[in-house]
């Protein structure tokens, strides 16, 4: 049992290492890029408390997938979505085969949650694609109130229209406004491609297929940081402000948000909190 237990300890000994020169490579030197985000992109997932000695607080962090300008808003933009930006061009440039696939559908289609590649994604922070997306939902508003106003007893345009206005306003004031935008493997030439300052967030995450009317299209799965840890004493600010209410962005009554998060991305494309500062007022436009 002795031997076992040793064992044991240096197993553990010898993965916390292995973690934290991880952790100090990925923090060596200047940061890969810097980036400031609001809690409409890191909402609080962990809540610190004054009892902990660990402040066990996480943020959880938003994204989006801009899609086609003419569905519904759940579909239009969703996450884990087919941007147009994903086309066949571009998974070829990712190492997909394409003309085996689609010769092979209902072998390929069996198989199509292993059909994946780890690339570098580029998201975007409150630029055209944020825009695209606010000015395509203020069109549908426009729309279905010059609808309804020439048929005002129209109770689907009625809910459709109330539908939009919901919508367009959880943009202006909560949804995210970080979108997924490009994708590829190499990271520096990313971001000599992506240079625009405090604009690009770079992330490692998963592109796959999947089958869509019997054609075959991209989807990005996910980025592979869902969390990030909040250490003290950020995670003590992050709670003053929220100030035990949670933020969600489908709120009937959205939250402004109420707080700015410096994130650093370091050598490894991890991510950790650099600056927490608070939003005065819970400014709309933040």
């Amino acid at each position: 049992m002795g031997k076992l237990l040793l064992a044991a300890a240096v197993l553990l000994l010898s993965t916390n290492a292995v973690v934290l020169s991880g952790v100090a490579y990925n923090r060596a030197g200047e940061p890969f890029v810097s980036i400031d985000l609001t809690e409409r992109e890191l909402t609080i997932t962990q809540s610190y408390r004054r009892t902990d000695e660990n402040s066990g607080t996480a943020v959880s962090l938003q994204w989006q997938a801009p899609g086609a300008d003419d569905g519904p808003p759940a579909r239009r933009i969703a996450r884990h979505g087919s941007p147009a930006w994903l086309d066949e061009a571009k998974l070829s440039g990712l190492g997909f085969d394409l003309t085996a696939l689609k010769n092979d559908k209902e072998h390929y289609r069996r198989k199509g949650r292993l059909l994946t590649r780890e690339v570098v994604l580029v998201l975007e922070y409150n630029g055209d694609a944020y825009r695209q997306a606010l000015s395509s939902a203020q069109d549908k508003v426009s729309q279905f109130r010059e609808k309804l106003a020439k048929s005002p007893d129209d109770e689907d345009r009625a809910k459709k229209l109330e539908h939009y206005e919901k919508w367009l306003t959880r943009l202006k004031v909560s949804q995210t406004r970080l979108y997924v935008v490009d994708a590829g493997f190499d990271k520096q030439a990313l971001a000599e491609k992506y240079a625009d300052g405090n604009k690009y967030l770079f992330m490692r995450g998963d592109i796959g297929l999947r089958w869509n009317d019997g054609a075959v299209t991209g989807q990005i799965r996910r980025v592979h940081v869902r969390q990030v840890h909040v250490p003290l004493p950020y995670s003590k600010q992050l709670a003053e402000l929220a100030q035990g209410r949670r933020f969600n962005a489908h709120n009937k009554d959205p939250i402004p948000p109420r707080y700015r998060v410096r994130i650093n991305i370091g050598k490894r494309l991890e991510p950790w909190i650099a600056a927490v500062v608070p939003i005065a007022g819970g400014n709309q436009g933040e």
